[in-house]
């Protein structure tokens, strides 16, 4: 007889890129995955400066069902240097996808091949 394994009670997600990017959401999750009607989730992302120069502005946002649930700009960020963001979202019941988007009107002029940071990855949360 098979265990059964406990739900997830948050789900990750690390974005891979392009040698390209300028930008990029390096961790994103959602926790929990599973609440229930009117539970608090808590949404998180990290994004990455990966170029060589410092960025003057740096939009992003965070998407829940193709509507835009908490955005924002961060400004001066280093080469190298990370930024965290956290909002949070009342749960109601049925499914749900959340992305994370940085740069999402592309201001930072990366090639359009190159934009992986900005393709829709994301965390599905189930509120039964």
């Amino acid at each position: 007889m098979k265990k059964k394994l406990p739900a997830p009670l948050s789900k990750s997600l690390t974005t891979l890129g392009s040698e390209g990017d300028i930008i990029k959401v390096t961790k994103f999750n959602a926790s929990p995955v599973h609440p229930k009607p009117k539970q608090k989730v808590l949404i998180k992302m990290t994004i990455k400066n990966v170029s060589r120069k410092k960025l003057e502005k740096v939009p992003w946002r965070i998407v829940k069902d193709k509507k835009v649930l908490d955005y924002g700009v961060r400004y001066d960020l280093a080469p190298g240097d990370s930024f965290n963001i956290s909002t949070t979202w009342t749960a109601t019941a049925g499914n749900h996808f959340f992305y994370a988007d940085a740069d999402p009107n592309n201001i930072l002029n990366e090639p359009k091949i190159r934009q992986f940071n900005n393709l829709p990855q994301g965390v599905d949360v189930i509120v039964k």
